[in-house]
């Protein structure tokens, strides 16, 4: 693991070798806690940690990409054992791949974990509107090859990793991991949303909307593009017309919590917003489902970059101008 991990392990500046994991000392009687850190060949690293969940089931096991980019060095473990292996062997796997992704000025090397691709390797119907029941939920999580996500609390986070070993099964799961949201002061949650009675939330609903029927635009998006959308609202004081809306969970995509939000605002144009090229991120995966979602009545629009080879463009101040036009493109009524 690198990044914000290397934290979690302290070492004592005045004697040697010694350290202490404070996540080994949260309960009695826990669960031994264990972070390494690993040679920057993924390839390699991501097969053995495939092999160590596989072994064991009952562990919670992560891998962190330096930086989400850098998965495409392990593309053959993806592609041919952690997407398909319980379709091909019949044997699952509940391995944690933390892929940092976000486009904060950093160039193409360093901005995008490539979350199109396992939205694409994803095995939900795009044009099949799961049956509604009780179950919906778990049904979905069953019958998924994975689970793909994009968190933007720390409650949600802490609550997708639990429900990782909770499941009666197990299933691969992607979090496209922040950057600049682990140094943001509004991305922080209560322990209040932590404690027994709370869950994971595919979807959280905008709660500064007081009144639906004014609002005339509503803005789904998911991970960091969130916080500078609802900023650049709050300037401009069009909360009360502009609802935004994140999907914490995009495969399997939440069909009915799309569709609940869709009718509390009829009135409304309905948006995808995202930071990544038109041709990459997750329109082309959410843009036919939110459409089967809505039983084909309402159709959603694009807001974000324009279609490009590279993930990113390397110069900061063309960076800027693209995330600025991005937010004016969303906030325009």
């Amino acid at each position: 693991m690198c990044g914000s991990h290397r934290h979690h392990l302290l070492h004592d500046q005045k004697k040697d070798r010694q350290s202490y994991k404070v996540l080994d000392h949260i309960y009695p009687n826990q669960a031994s806690y264990t972070v390494c850190n690993s040679s920057l060949s993924e390839y390699a690293v991501l097969g053995f940690e495939l092999g160590f969940s596989l072994a064991s089931p009952e562990s919670l096991v992560c891998w962190e990409a330096q930086f989400g980019d850098f998965n495409n060095t392990a593309q053959c473990i993806i592609d041919q054992f952690l997407s398909c292996g319980q379709d091909k062997w019949h044997r699952q796997n509940g391995l944690v791949v933390l892929l940092p992704h976000g486009y904060e000025g950093m160039g193409p090397e360093h901005s995008s974990a490539r979350l199109e691709r396992f939205l694409q390797m994803s095995n939900d119907d795009a044009d099949e509107l799961p049956g509604w029941n009780d179950n919906f939920e778990f049904q979905q999580l069953h019958d998924a090859n994975w689970i793909v996500a994009n968190c933007t609390t720390p409650a949600n986070y802490f609550h997708i990793l639990r429900r990782q070993l909770v499941l009666p099964f197990r299933k691969p799961l992607i979090i496209m991991t922040p950057k600049s949201l682990l140094r943001l002061p509004e991305a922080r949650s209560s322990f209040d949303d932590m404690t027994p009675g709370t869950s994971f939330r595919r979807l959280i609903p905008d709660t500064t909307v007081t009144a639906s029927e004014d609002v005339k635009k509503l803005v789904f998006c998911t991970g960091k593009v969130y916080y500078d959308l609802v900023k650049a609202r709050k300037s401009l004081h069009c909360e009360a017309h502009i609802a935004v809306v994140r999907v914490e969970q995009l495969s399997p995509f939440p069909f009915d919590l799309v569709k609940n939000e869709a009718d509390k605002y009829p009135m409304a144009d309905i948006v995808w917003a995202q930071e990544e090229p038109k041709n990459m991120g997750a329109w082309t995966y959410v843009q036919p489902r939110i459409s089967t979602a809505l039983n084909r009545n309402r159709f959603a629009t694009y807001a974000g970059r324009r279609p490009s080879a590279a993930t990113a463009t390397g110069n900061k101040k063309l960076h800027m101008m693209e995330q600025q036009e991005i937010i004016d493109t969303v906030l325009s009524l």
